[in-house]
């Protein structure tokens, strides 16, 4: 049985560059609990819809797979089904609809298309240090309540950053990547308790030949560093607004 580890907890008041970057050069998760934004106290539902309304947005089933699973829907009507939890349950044929299936409106480009927004999380973009990484991308994920993303790895070093809600997120390192059997990880799903669907990571037969894996709860006013390469799966308990921010080495 694979071995299960809490990502570390770091509580530093004010997280600076040198700190961040220790981390990344160590290449090592971690949870800074104590993030600090404006986005926490104004990002309330109802500022949202003020600011974005009707726009049409594309909504994931977060497969990461075709351009089948994208469906454009209204910003409020998907925010107010996603509070109401009014998404459905069941498939046509009456079958659990499984948490990558569900709707999650992931790397919205509303902090693009609506600065006044971007500006509340810039704390963000400004830990990296651009002479580093040249590119930082920010986007915005907002995920009904288990929703959740498949088994995957980013292009650039990231740190996740809940603004409302809680998030259950599994992660593995670079170096387990072959001992990971594919075929049978692609649409599990991870149980977070006993409450829950799905099945214990450390007991399914995906992740038998890994050394380790590792797992972290992050909750509002908390951010998550991931390194570059580290493939990760993320399940929203609660319905959950966060913000990711990649920093990226481009050649110029």
């Amino acid at each position: 049985m694979v071995s299960v580890c809490q990502v570390e907890r770091n509580d530093v008041e004010n997280l600076n560059k040198e700190l961040f970057y220790s981390y990344i050069k160590s290449n090592k998760p971690v949870v800074f609990e104590k993030y600090r934004s404006q986005a926490i106290e104004k990002w309330t539902p109802d500022y949202l819809l003020s600011i974005i309304g009707d726009r049409e947005v594309h909504v994931n089933m977060c497969t990461f797979g075709s351009m089948s699973d994208i469906v454009p829907m209204k910003f409020s009507e998907y925010l107010n089904k996603t509070l109401k939890n009014e998404f459905p349950i069941n498939d046509s044929n009456g079958e659990r609809i499984k948490k990558i299936n569900k709707p999650y409106l992931r790397n919205f480009g509303m902090l693009d298309e609506f600065p006044i927004l971007k500006e509340d999380v810039k704390n963000n973009e400004s830990i990296f240090n651009k002479d580093v990484h040249n590119m930082v991308v920010m986007g915005s994920f907002i995920g009904c309540k288990d929703s959740a993303t498949n088994f995957h790895k980013d292009t650039g070093e990231n740190l996740v950053s809940v603004i409302h809600g809680k998030k259950f997120i599994v992660l593995i390192a670079p170096s387990d990547e072959t001992n990971i059997k594919s075929k049978l990880s692609h649409d599990i799903e991870v149980q977070f308790d006993s409450n829950d669907f799905g099945s214990p990571i450390e007991l399914h037969p995906a992740f038998s030949d890994c050394s380790k894996i590792y797992t972290t709860i992050l909750t509002q006013g908390q951010s998550l560093f991931i390194p570059v390469g580290w493939i990760h799966y993320v399940h929203n308990i609660d319905t959950t607004i966060s913000v990711s921010c990649w920093g990226k080495e481009m050649i110029m």
